[in-house]
């Protein structure tokens, strides 16, 4: 379920398991439909959704992104009988609601930002001036990966709290480097997928608006296996513990962004779904019957899965039409992605469609240029290569994504 670029590198992970034997992809995008066949299905239609299920024996359902997991429609499927990769509709409260999460955090000792729940403007207000700056303010709903705002001074801190309309979460600035945590859990076992960093803004450095994610790599090596572990004991399974013990188990991906501070890890947020870039270079490191893995997380049966995870590093660059993360150019020609993809890419399709047979731009997040390599400066270097080949007058893309890791190899060493 979904049509972008994490559907799209879920699709071609799932296209090899041997498992399979028909994908379908709702709505899906010209790129999935090289895998799958799309269906014209409306994924905020739950009813819809169980009814071609049922008409088509679908066995298992996986459900890309968080809207229709907040909206119950896992909780739909399942209560029809179909196995869904996904939380139901209180589960995904982790993501669907800041507050939700803190409340949790702090039932159950979970290590996370000194915080404040608001309502309004004026709440917020206060909120800052108890804080100081820098300080972090955070719509409490779903949005899209862009309702932070993170306050280095006063006066934009005041701003963003005038901006506050409904409820929201006011919490302490955490210094470190974040990293993100992917976790497979059926709501009793849990067990890592893989790590990565992103890069959410939009500029070179770092700089620049928030965006969904302008690209990332895997594995994040500064969540070494010890901070991993830790992370898992004092962050990742206590939540999961929690969820069953309230009668609501989350099942599914479980998605920690960490701090990684000088006192250990700590929780910024949950995700309920895998992550958009991140996904996209999850799938090519993951050795093992994509459709098994998750059909297994969904039944109670994760235990007995079999998969491995790569040695090798994956990276992957977006390429966004101009204008975004504001209003984005649409309709723009790319071609270039059979060039790309000859030199060892793969180019996973979020934002686009077709147009009279050429494909066109369709979004602010327009492609995933992603390659794998021993390290992440080679897998870097194979993506750019790719992302010379295409041909997209109306997009741009960062040039120093993976730029820390980097770094890091370049100080230290492989």
């Amino acid at each position: 379920m979904g049509g972008g670029g994490r559907e799209h590198a879920l699709a071609w992970k799932l296209a090899q398991s041997p498992s399979l034997t028909k994908l379908y992809a709702a709505p899906g995008n010209p790129g999935i439909a090289h895998h799958a066949e799309l269906v014209p299905l409306n994924i905020a239609d739950k009813g819809a959704v169980v009814a071609f299920c049922g008409r088509f024996a679908i066995d298992l359902v996986v459900i890309g992104p968080e809207q229709p997991l907040v909206d119950g429609l896992a909780d739909a499927l399942r209560n029809a009988g179909v196995a869904a990769f996904g939380p139901g509709a209180t589960a995904a409260q982790l993501e669907g609601s800041k507050g939700f999460t803190k409340d949790l955090c702090a039932a159950h000792n979970i290590p996370t930002a000194g915080f404040e729940r608001v309502t309004g403007a004026e709440a917020a207000l206060a909120a800052v001036d108890r804080f100081g700056v820098p300080v972090v303010i955070k719509a409490d709903g779903l949005a899209a990966g862009k309702g932070v705002v993170v306050a280095m001074t006063l006066a934009e801190a005041e701003a963003a709290a005038r901006d506050v309309s409904g409820d929201a979460v006011v919490e302490e600035f955490l210094t470190g480097e974040e990293a993100s945590l992917f976790v497979l859990t059926d709501g009793t076992t849990s067990r890592v997928l893989g790590s990565a960093q992103d890069h959410k803004r939009v500029d070179e450095g770092d700089t620049g608006p928030n965006t969904g994610g302008m690209g990332a790599y895997s594995p994040a090596t500064v969540l070494t296996p010890e901070l991993e572990a830790q992370a898992m004991r004092m962050i990742v399974e206590p939540t999961v513990r929690a969820m069953a013990e309230a009668g609501t188990p989350f099942i599914g991906v479980l998605y920690a962004g960490l701090m990684l501070t000088a006192t250990g890890p700590q929780l910024i947020e949950y995700n309920a779904r895998f992550g958009d870039p991140e996904t996209q270079v999850l799938m090519p490191l993951i050795e093992g019957d994509l459709a098994a893995i998750l059909y297994a997380c969904s039944t109670g049966r994760l235990a007995e899965a079999e998969f491995a995870i790569s040695n090798q590093a994956a990276l992957t660059v977006v390429v966004a039409a101009e204008g975004y993360p504001g209003e984005p150019r649409k309709g723009g020609s790319i071609t270039g992605i059979d060039g790309a993809e000859a030199v060892g890419a793969i180019v996973f399709q979020a934002g686009t469609r077709l147009r009279d047979g050429q494909l066109v731009a369709n979004g602010g997040r327009v492609l995933a240029v992603t390659a794998t390599g021993h390290d992440v400066a080679e897998a870097s270097a194979r993506a750019y290569a790719a992302v010379d080949k295409i041909d997209f007058a109306d997009g741009f893309c960062r040039s120093d994504i993976g730029w820390r890791e980097i770094e890091r190899l370049n100080r230290d060493g492989p």
